[in-house]
């Protein structure tokens, strides 16, 4: 299983130059959906970054085969311990079954050094399948933290690029 995930954002040309001088790396880039033009590169490597200005995140649980050539979401979330272990248990309970049609794999993770923010990285056949998931799943968070104003969740989407 793979321990720690790690991105950078930047230009094509920059991110396509880290990528070829890192034959060894599983670096994958990405374009944002909700940002055209976002770039991500994404080292599935598991190994320490080689990325200067980086996010990283280390890996709690994984479900599923990957497939990192699709459609790609990052749910993240800030959770208390309470909430941390709603949110745990609702992660285990969809890892224990098989997975929604069209979800390659699923990763809970936290934050490199925090582990108060959760992500969610779901890997896709395509965007529709996320989306009717999402609302079949109301993302995995009890409706009460939506409520909350020190509640915070942000989503990310990426489709492949190379």
């Amino acid at each position: 299983m793979i321990r720690n995930i790690s991105m950078t954002f930047g230009s094509e040309p920059i991110l396509s130059k880290i990528k070829k001088d890192n034959p060894d790396r599983d670096l994958i880039l990405y374009d944002a959906l909700n940002n055209r033009n976002e770039l991500m590169l994404l080292d599935v490597s598991g190994k320490d970054s080689i990325f200067k200005s980086l996010v990283q995140y280390d890996v709690l649980s994984h479900g599923g085969t990957d497939d990192w050539h699709g459609f790609i979401s990052f749910i993240a979330t800030k959770l208390d311990i309470d909430q941390q272990k709603v949110f745990d248990a609702r992660i285990n309970q969809l890892m224990s079954n098989p997975l929604p049609s069209g979800m390659h794999s699923i990763y809970s993770l936290h934050s490199y050094k925090n582990i108060n923010e959760r992500v969610l990285l779901t890997t896709w056949n395509s965007p529709t399948q996320f989306e009717m998931w999402k609302k079949a799943n109301p993302l995995l968070m009890p409706e009460t933290y939506n409520n909350d104003p020190s509640f915070y969740s942000h989503e990310s989407n990426f489709k492949f690029v190379h």
